[in-house]
């Protein structure tokens, strides 16, 4: 008798898109604060910060909804990843403030493409136990939360945070190029 029960392959393809997506955010996201204050960002600036990745997530969360009727999931949801890539590399290069504002809002949006989509897949595909096709989706966060800090650590430590954030587009890349593999054929 197997020790995992046996999941469907679109359940197993989304859970590892989400946990590689997740790990490689997570590599700095709980250090994010200490980044921020490093660039001379007050308090109050830190929460705005957090403000303009959020926000966008809750209101493009319905148009990518709506564009998942329009649009193959698993492209929006790459497309999505491929945005979490282009934030770490955003907070490699960015200067000017005004900038750094627009790489949250992409974040949010990046955020709200994956998500959105994700699930889309997941419950448009025949699979057999949803309740557990989506527990398994959403553990995945959790196991990239227990590990994803110590290895972010280790790279801010050795390389700064230029290193973790180069660590977390690579990632990303790969992610974003399994997710669009793995999951095209279950989409619209």
């Amino acid at each position: 008798m197997p020790i995992l029960p046996k999941i469907e392959k679109v359940t197993r393809d989304a859970t590892i898109t989400h946990f590689l997506l997740m790990f490689g955010y997570k590599l700095f996201s709980l250090y994010f604060p200490l980044f921020l204050i490093a660039r001379g960002f007050s308090l109050p600036e830190v929460g705005y910060n957090y403000l303009l990745i959020y926000l966008p997530i809750a209101l493009f969360a319905p148009l990518v909804g709506f564009f998942n009727h329009k649009i193959n999931p698993a492209i929006l949801a790459t497309v999505g990843i491929l945005g979490y890539g282009i934030y770490a590399l955003g907070m490699i290069l960015i200067r000017a403030p005004a900038l750094f504002y627009f790489w949250q809002v992409i974040l949010g949006i990046s955020a709200a493409l994956f998500f959105v989509s994700a699930r889309a897949i997941l419950i448009s595909s025949p699979l057999e136990n949803y309740d557990r096709a989506f527990g398994w989706f959403y553990s995945a966060p959790f196991y990239a939360d227990a590990t994803a800090p110590a290895v972010g650590a280790l790279f801010i430590w050795k390389f700064n945070f230029i290193g973790v954030y180069i660590f977390s587009l690579i990632l990303q890349i790969f992610t974003a190029i399994f997710c669009f593999i793995q999951l095209k054929k279950t989409g619209n």
